[in-house]
């Protein structure tokens, strides 16, 4: 899958209401998309998912990057770090479409 990253934010323009002068730069990451578990539902709403990604790819993924994967674009909400002995192994990352 795709782990896109901002680089450069750009300028937000008031009178178009949009955003131009972006860049973005992609990496190549190994990683799973997985469902909610049951007992773990009350918050969550459709087109939400999780999504594991290894961190031997040597890329942290960061709220507001994007996945891409499966013909599908999600956005990543929030991130948790599961570290052994000090170093971290992979990143278990909230997503939505």
């Amino acid at each position: 899958m795709t782990l896109r990253k901002m680089t450069t934010a750009g300028s937000y323009n008031p009178v178009t209401g949009s955003v131009s002068g972006s860049a973005t730069t992609d990496y190549s990451v190994t990683g799973y998309f997985y469902n909610y578990e049951l007992m773990n539902v009350d918050q969550v709403r459709r087109g939400m998912r999780k999504c594991l990604i290894s961190a031997l790819d040597n890329v942290e993924p960061y709220d507001q990057d994007v996945i891409l994967g499966n013909g599908d674009a999600v956005t990543i909400t929030s991130v948790t770090t599961i570290f052994s002995a000090g170093t971290a192994i992979c990143y278990i990352c909230n997503v939505e479409e």
